[in-house]
Order: structure tokens, then C-alpha cells, then sequence
């Protein structure tokens, strides 16, 4: 038992050593050698111990313990650092140890004795544990606090301390001389206020403290200013009136104490007494006053500009919200007109209702800040302009003179607005004679034309003439002038460097007191950019930015002339609708610029391909609408389109590589099918739909039996709606299983509809017609949520099955889809878990490869895998394989069907089977229906499989009893793998 637990404290990570009952070392651990600098091979059998941490020899605590001694016997070498441990005989201890490395450490000790198995005393443990870093701040901290004490005390300020909740630690002997208040009186209490207030309220230390905000301070002292000396003090001068001697005169500084950490542990407020240096300013001032009284009656009635003092009123804030007249001069009522027994003792705001806010507030500042202010303003109320200068003649109080400068201010201002016109605008400016002969010139002319003002002044506009306008022109403009002194048009003149350009021009004549004409003042603007930008916002309104064919406004305006035209002339339009197929793809996997670059081809080969009088135009995207006027008949139409398929198949060299595209194209007739452009747009449109269920690659003429089918979709996608809100929909679970060793790996959900009149309904029956439409997000969503909570029964009777679902594209690009999913797994508590497979067909998924790929990767951050269904039914790209982070290929059951027949639907099915090992994906064939079929697969190294000859998709209570009943085929299990 002994050498277990010296064994056990070797492996210690902290300092231990043991000593036998000869007070020996026993052992020494690493961490104690790594403490004290010493190894273990030097103290090893010795008693040398001691040394390592005192310079004398003096016991250790283990030491102690193994001589038994007792309480008093430890206390002379650890006085007042040592207690008992809850072990029998073992105590604890601190203490500082100045032997060991770096000028001595502070250690936590544990002594215990040891035993052996009778109970005999053999030894005695002792651990170490370092407390210097944590010793250290607060023995800091309590020096810094007898200093605090010490200077507080000893200080012939009063001065008085509190800690961060607000009660005195300090209240030194000069606090308790000039307050009247002991000490004990105050220390550890919160009635700080009473030595200085008559009722409770914060002295400027519990500001400080509290942080407070200028508003608080002005509260509580109107004049205050922050220290120059201490950062976050402030300081203030008060009078207490109920101090002893009739009152005093204090200047206090408050200042705030941090701890070693920074943090505010209390505040500090120094007093000193000002009231004998007050009450000297305050005599001193007044007999100046007397002295000054009677030459200031004198200046104050003879002063040329006029005067007035006033008195300004503050809100509760101590902000300045109107002022009060005291006194004016005879000055003062001859520029303002008003009397001085009508002002005096009135506020502004009553006399002058129009005097803003912001003079109010300027004068407010030179009265309580006591600094002079100089600027110019209009009262409205009296309207005139006066120069002020204000000054403070004592607190609270401002004196203002004024000078009336209404004229200059108006003059000044016209000047500057002639000048600032003249100069500023933007319009070109040119002042003539009566001769025509420039005087004058703006800058914005100069830019204009381009000439140097010299190269202007002295000669007549003429040399800016164009040659666009004859002299005719020339004479209406100056009759214009001569009969209505204005003449006003858009002129053609020419630059100094030659270039003509379009001017909008606005001559007009000034006359003189005769009413002859003394200048013209000419105005123009340069409206190139304008005339540029007609032209551009034209074809912006109605060519599409991209390939520059009529966009959809121009269309509608060329396709209502051809149906008048077509009218007219007893002849056939046909409104054709083009769809390019295949251009998704091309965006994919080249990127945007090459579908650009694609369209940009494609218009300049309608162009080609049309006659002069049909139109062709962009209407987004990769659709276009062609006018094909002037048919004999439909045959004439066919050889056109018949050109086009032709234009459009041929191969494209986009970015370095061979890309090709067709168009699938519906046609409507005018008149044969409608007579309005809506119509006939939505029949072309309803018909290009239908050439692309035909195979692409075609066209397709509208007839009336398609509104009839369009009526009949709409009224199946609402019935399908309604059987989702009743309940009718319900989801049936065809098995996954291992073919070779027998395992339910899983199942398939798929949809049926419980149809009231036509019985169970399979999903092709009703999921065709709403691929397109919101009902399909609808359905998915219910789906999913049924699925769950099915799992989630079927685990309750101890069945745990992964399903997969099928995710339409519509569903799967819906805006909150993987939100959704979530909230799904969430509530079902599956989130993570990878109980949950979605299946996307290969052909959704490349439509919109990038935004597929982040969606399947959002999904799998939640615990769903994706598998690719249908895989070899569309493009097949080894690219897309490799970019789509989806986790199992479904090989089409289309493929297994024939493989056993069909040599090449074999080879499609091997190749499958080896990508999906290349890529190091999970492989299922869908499908399988005979026992040939699974041999088949199991010799090319397919396991999983599902199919009608396993089982047909079932209703969910019947799931668990045909998985536990279930085996494979023999020939299954013998079979070979590949």
C-alpha cells in the first residue's frame, strides 16, 4: 500500500516529496525538481530538504507532521498560517520560502502522514503548490492601502474617502476641524452630505463615483469645470450657508481611486475654505462699482450705437431660453424704434416674438461663460441688420452694442447674387453693345466655346457661327429682339477647335431710361450631352442592352403597325415565340459571359436569317419573338421557320469550345387564330410550350384545343390543392434492401392520391401537372414532415430505417427550403443523424449547377445525404458527378429493365457501378423486377436494389411486419460479386 501511493505521487502535477520517518527523502517528483531547481538524485536519502527552501535549517510542515507535533507545536514555525486538514494529522499551510529560485516564492503547503497497512506510522507527504502571482497584488494592494490611509491622515486638507458603495473609509482630522463631525461618526456610513446639505443629496465624490453625466453636475452645481490636473476629476466653488461664522466659501476637487486593475474602487474629495478671499473680491468689486456708476450714466446716454443689458433665464437644465431687458440707451430706441418703458423688465420673446432660438443661445454662452461674442443679425421682427458685440458685465448677466447695417447688407447681398449668378452658373453669359461687340464673358462661356475670354471680348458672336442656319434665321432672331426685346430658340454654333454643337440660347435686351437698348445679355446651355441623351435613353427604351434587338416595348409598337399593315393588305402575320434549348447548361458550365456571348451570336443570325420586313426581338433571358409580315400562307411560314431551326442548330464557338443549342418554337396566325396582341403573344406563347413536350428542336402551330387543355391543367392543379388540404394524399414506402446478405438498409416515399371518385391514384397520375406550380413546395413540404413523424412511430416498435424523399426542382429551389428542412428534423428531433435522404433527378440538378450544389451542402450540414436519381437518363457529365456532393447514385430502372437483354443497357449499368466506385459513392438500381436481374447486378458489384421484385411501394403500417419477415433470394445470396 506504501509504494502504491508513493507510486501515485510520483505521477503528480504538482510538487510532492515524501519523507520516511527518519526524515529522509523518500521521493522527490518532477514537478517539485522543475520548482525548486533541485533534482531528485540530490536530495534522495538525505535530510537536506530543509535547505532547498530556507537559507537555515529549519523543519518543513512534513517534518512536523511526522514528529506528531500538535498545534502548538507547529504555531512557532508557521504562526498564524497554518490549520488543521479534515485528514487525521495533517495540516495545512502558507508561507514564504526566500531558498528557492528567483528571490524566493510564496507556497501553499499539505502535510498527511503515512501509514502502512497495521497502521504504523512510516512517513510523511507534502505537496507545493506556487500562490506567488496571486500572493503578491494583495499584499500590493494592502500597502497601497495603509499608504492611502497614512497620506489621508496626515494631509492638512480636509479630505474625506468612499468606496464603491458610496460609505466613508476616510474622514481625516482636518475633515473633523472644519466640519464639526468626528470621524466615527462618519466612517462606514452614507451621511457624507450631512457635513456639507440640509437634506440628502450626492456630493460631488458620489457623482464622481457614479459616473454621472454633465447634466447631473449641472444639476447640482451650475458652475463647474473638470480638472487640468486629474483625469475624470472636477472641481467647484459653493456656498454652505448653515456653516459656523455665517456661512463659507468651499473650492472642493473630487477625483476618482482605480484599483491595481483599473477598475473604480471609491472616490476622494478635497475642501478648501474661500471665504475670506470671496468676501475681499466681493468688497473690492463693489467699491469699483460706485466709482464707475456715474461715468456710466454719461457714456451710456451719449454712445452713438445703441446699448442694452440684460439679464438671461434658464430652464431647469441650466440651458438659456430667453433673456430679460434691464436697461437700454437713447441710442438703442432711435435704430429699433422701441421705447425703453416698453422693454425694460421684459423678456425678448414677449417684445420680439421673431428673436431665434440661436441668438438666445449665443448670448447665453457669453453670459454664464463670461466670453465676448461678435456677429451680424436680422430681426425680423423689426427688419433690420445689425453688427453686435456682447460682453458680460457681471454673472448671469450680458451687454450687447449695436450698429445698424440694414443698407450695406442689402446692397452686399445683391452683389454677391449678381456676382454668384454670373460666375456660378452653368449657363454661358456673353454681355454685347447695342453694336453686338462683346463686353463680357462668364467662365461657363469660356468652357463652352473654348475661347480665352480675351480671344472674346471686343469681337461680335459671329465668330462662332456654324453655317448650320441661313441669314434668314439670323433676321428673325433680331427681329424678335428689336419688336419684343427677347428672342429665345436652339442654335447650331461652332467651338474653337471646330466642333458644332447643339446650344439652347436666350437673348435679352436692356434698356435705358430712354427705353433704347443698352446691353444684350446672351445665355446659353450646351445641350449635347442632352441631345446624346435622347438618342441613348431611345435606345435604351426600346433595344435590349445585350444584342441590340427591339426589346418589348418596341416590340408591341412594330407588332400593333403589322397587324394594321396585315389588314390592310389582306395578307398573313405570324407570331412566332423561340425558346433556345440548352442554353441552362451552357450557362453552368462555361459561365454567364459565354451565355452572353451566345445570345449576341444568335441575334446577329436571326438577322441574317430574316427577310427586311420581319422583326425579331429579345424578350429575356433565351426568348425571343419573331414577326414573320407579308405570308401568302402557312406553307411560306414553314420554309421560314424551317431556316431558323437551321440557323439556330448550328454550332457555336463560344470561349474555344463547340456548343450547341436548338429552339423549340410555337406559332400563332394572324388572323386565323386571333385578331389582338395579347392573344396572339399567350396563343405563340402556349404553343412554344407544347413544340418542347413534342422533343425541341421544332415548332408548333397554336390550335383552339389548347385553351381547352390549359383550362382543364388549372382546374387539376386546384382539385390537387384542395386533396392536400383534405387529407387525401397519404405515402406509401417501397423497401431498400441487400440483395446478398438480406439487410433492410432502407425505404422510398412516394406520394399516392386517394382519389374520392378514381380510387388510389399513383404520382403520375397528378405530379406532372404541378411541377411547375407553388402546390408542388406545398406537397414536398407536407411530405417531408409525414415522413418524420412516420420514422418516428416506426422507431417507437423498434424499427430505424433511413427514408428517402423525393425533392421536386420547384421544391428544391424554393426560397426557405433548407429552413424549413430544419425546423422539420428539429421538431422531429432527428437533426444530424442522417436518417433522411433526399433524391433530385440528374436532369433538376445541372439546371442550376451552382445553386444545386449549395443547396445539397446545406443539407448535409443538417444530416441529410442527396442521391441523384435517374442517373443516366440525362447529360451523364463525369463534371457534374464530380462537382454535385451528393452521396448515392440511383441507376434508372429504365437501364435495369433490359440489361439482361440488351448489351448496351448492361454496359450503361457497368459503367455506372464503376463511377460511382471511382467517386466513392453508395450505388441502388431501381427496378429490379426478376432474380436474373439482381444476379446480374451482384456480379457487376451492385448490393442495395429495390424493385417490385423485392417488394411494391406499401402502406406505412405494413412496413415493419414485411422487414422483419423478409429474405432474399437464394440465388442472391450465393451469388458472386464483381
Amino acid at each position: 500500500m506504501y509504494r502504491h501511493q508513493i507510486s501515485l505521487i510520483g505521477r503528480l502535477p504538482i510538487a510532492a516529496f515524501v519523507l520516511d520517518v527518519h526524515h529522509r527523502v523518500v521521493h522527490w517528483n518532477q514537478a517539485c525538481a522543475e520548482l525548486t531547481g533541485v533534482p531528485p538524485d540530490t536530495v534522495a536519502g538525505t535530510r537536506d530538504h530543509r535547505r532547498v527552501f530556507h537559507p537555515e535549517a529549519r523543519p518543513l510542515l512534513a517534518d512536523l507532521v511526522l514528529a506528531e507535533a500538535a498545534g502548538t507545536g507547529i504555531t512557532p514555525v508557521f504562526p498564524d498560517t497554518h490549520w488543521p486538514s479534515s485528514i487525521p494529522g495533517a495540516y495545512d499551510s502558507e508561507g514564504y520560502y526566500p531558498a528557492l529560485p528567483q528571490g524566493g516564492r510564496w507556497l501553499s503547503g499539505a502535510a498527511a502522514p503515512l501509514h502502512d497497512d497495521a497502521g504504523a506510522l512510516v512517513g510523511a507527504v507534502q505537496t507545493l503548490v506556487d500562490i506567488t502571482a496571486h500572493k503578491i497584488p494583495a499584499m500590493e494592494r494592502e500597502a497601497s492601502q495603509r499608504l492611502l490611509t497614512e497620506i489621508i491622515q496626515g494631509n492638512p486638507v480636509p479630505t474625506f474617502v468612499i468606496d464603491a458603495e458610496h460609505r466613508v473609509t476616510h474622514w481625516n482630522r482636518a475633515c473633523e476641524i472644519i466640519m464639526g463631525i468626528p470621524a466615527e461618526e462618519m466612517i462606514g456610513t452614507r451621511d457624507q452630505w450631512r457635513a456639507f446639505y440640509g437634506h440628502p443629496r450626492p456630493v460631488m465624490a458620489d457623482l464622481i463615483l457614479d459616473q454621472a453625466r454633465c447634466a447631473d453636475y449641472d444639476r447640482y452645481y451650475g458652475r463647474y469645470t473638470a480638472s487640468s490636473f486629474i483625469e475624470g476629476a472636477f472641481e467647484a466653488e459653493d456656498y454652505f450657508p448653515h456653516f459656523p461664522g455665517g456661512g463659507r466659501w468651499l473650492f472642493f476637487t473630487a477625483a476618482p481611486l482605480h484599483g491595481l486593475d483599473g477598475e473604480l474602487i471609491g472616490a476622494i474629495e478635497t475642501l478648501q475654505d474661500t471665504t475670506e478671499r470671496r468676501r475681499a473680491q466681493e468688497a473690492q468689486a463693489e467699491s469699483q462699482r460706485l466709482l464707475a456708476e456715474e461715468k456710466y450714466k454719461t457714456l451710456f446716454n451719449e454712445m452713438i450705437n445703441g446699448f442694452a443689458l440684460h439679464e438671461i433665464i434658464l430652464d431647469d437644465a441650466g440651458h438659456p431660453v430667453d433673456y430679460r431687458f434691464l436697461a437700454v440707451n437713447p441710442a438703442f430706441e432711435a435704430m429699433t424704434g422701441l421705447r425703453a418703458d416698453d422693454l425694460i423688465g421684459r423678456c425678448v420673446r414677449e417684445v420680439l416674438p421673431g428673436t431665434e432660438r440661436a441668438w438666445i443661445e449665443r448670448y447665453g454662452r457669453v453670459a454664464l461663460t463670461g466670453e465676448p461674442d461678435a456677429f451680424e443679425m436680422h430681426s425680423q421682427d423689426i427688419d433690420k441688420a445689425f453688427e453686435v458685440r456682447a460682453f458680460r458685465p457681471a454673472p448671469g448677466q450680458f451687454a450687447v452694442t449695436f450698429q445698424d447695417v440694414t443698407d450695406r447688407k442689402k446692397a452686399e447681398v445683391r452683389l454677391q447674387l449678381l456676382a454668384s449668378v454670373f460666375e456660378n452658373t452653368q449657363e454661358g453669359i456673353v454681355i454685347t453693345d447695342p453694336d453686338n461687340v462683346i463686353l463680357e464673358v462668364n467662365d461657363a462661356f469660356v468652357r463652352i466655346t473654348g475661347y480665352h475670354r480675351d480671344e472674346l471680348v471686343g469681337r461680335t458672336p459671329s465668330l462662332l457661327k456654324s453655317g448650320h442656319h441661313g441669314p434668314e434665321f439670323y433676321s428673325a432672331m433680331w427681329m424678335a429682339l428689336r419688336e419684343e426685346g427677347l428672342w429665345r430658340g436652339e442654335v447650331w454654333n461652332r467651338r474653337k477647335c471646330g466642333e458644332v454643337f447643339p446650344e439652347q440660347l436666350t437673348i435679352s435686351a436692356v434698356l435705358d431710361g430712354c427705353g433704347h437698348p443698352s446691353h444684350y445679355v446672351g445665355v446659353g446651355v450646351d445641350i449635347t450631352a442632352v441631345k446624346r441623351h435622347e438618342a441613348e435613353l431611345d435606345r435604351i427604351a426600346h433595344y435590349d442592352a445585350l444584342t441590340g434587338l427591339p426589346n418589348r416595348v418596341l416590340l408591341n409598337d412594330r407588332l400593333k403597325l403589322s397587324l394594321a399593315r396585315a389588314q390592310r393588305e389582306h395578307s398573313v402575320l405570324a407570331v412566332c415565340f423561340l425558346d433556345v434549348d440548352g442554353f441552362k447548361p451552357v450557362n453552368d458550365t462555361h459561365g454567364h459571359g459565354a451565355g452572353d456571348e451566345l445570345l449576341v451570336e444568335l441575334a446577329d443570325r436571326f438577322r441574317d436569317a430574316l427577310r427586311g420586313n420581319d422583326t425579331v426581338a429579345r424578350l429575356g433571358g433565351d426568348e425571343f419573338i419573331i414577326l414573320l409580315a407579308d405570308l401568302q400562307d402557312q406553307t411560306a411560314c414553314i420554309r421560314i421557320l424551317q431556316r431558323i431551326l437551321a440557323t439556330v442548330s448550328r454550332p457555336f464557338s463560344i470561349e474555344g469550345h463547340q456548343v450547341t443549342v436548338t429552339a423549340s418554337i410555337g406559332v400563332t396566325l394572324y388572323p386565323a387564330r386571333a385578331t389582338d396582341t395579347d392573344t396572339l403573344l399567350r396563343q405563340a406563347d402556349q404553343a412554344m410550350y407544347k413544340s418542347k413536350q413534342l422533343g425541341k428542336n421544332t415548332y408548333f402551330f397554336y390550335d383552339d384545343n389548347q385553351d381547352a387543355v390549359i383550362v382543364e391543367q388549372q382546374r387539376m392543379i386546384k382539385r390537387i390543392q384542395r386533396a392536400l388540404t383534405d387529407d387525401e394524399l397519404v405515402v406509401h414506402y417501397q423497401p431498400k434492401v441487400n440483395m446478398r446478405t438480406g439487410r433492410v438498409v432502407g425505404a422510398e416515399a412516394l406520394v399516392r392520391w386517394h382519389h374520392p371518385e378514381r380510387g388510389l391514384l399513383p404520382p403520375g397520375e397528378f405530379l406532372p401537372l404541378i411541377e411547375d406550380q407553388d402546390v408542388m413546395v406545398a406537397l414536398g413540404d407536407w411530405v417531408i414532415g409525414e415522413v418524420l413523424r412516420q420514422m418516428e412511430m416506426w422507431r417507437r416498435i423498434g424499427l430505424d430505417v433511413a427514408v428517402s424523399v423525393n425533392v421536386a426542382p420547384r421544391h428544391l429551389q424554393s426560397a426557405n427550403f433548407v429552413t424549413r428542412l430544419e425546423e422539420h428534423l428539429r421538431t422531429a428531433g432527428r437533426l444530424h443523424e442522417f436518417c433522411l435522404e433526399m433524391e433530385i433527378t440528374e436532369t433538376a440538378a445541372i439546371n442550376d449547377l451552382r445553386l444545386i450544389t449549395k443547396l445539397i451542402d446545406a443539407c448535409r450540414a443538417l444530416g441529410v445525404h442527396a442521391a441523384l436519381d435517374d442517373f443516366g437518363t440525362g447529360y451523364s457529365s463525369l463534371t457534374y458527378l464530380k462537382l454535385l456532393p451528393v452521396h448515392t447514385l440511383k441507376i434508372d430502372k429504365s437501364f435495369i429493365l433490359d440489361m439482361v437483354r440488351e448489351a448496351e443497357d448492361h454496359a450503361i449499368v457497368s459503367g455506372v457501378i464503376g463511377l460511382a466506385r471511382a467517386f466513392d459513392l453508395t450505388v441502388i438500381a431501381e427496378g429490379v423486377e426478376t432474380t436474373e436481374q439482381g444476379v446480374m447486378l451482384l456480379a457487376l458489384g451492385c448490393e442495395l436494389a429495390q424493385g417490385f421484385g423485392i417488394a411494391p411501394p406499401m402502406p406505412a403500417d405494413r412496413f415493419p411486419q414485411w422487414a422483419a419477415q423478409w429474405t432474399p433470394d437464394r440465388a442472391w445470396t450465393g451469388a458472386r460479386g464483381g
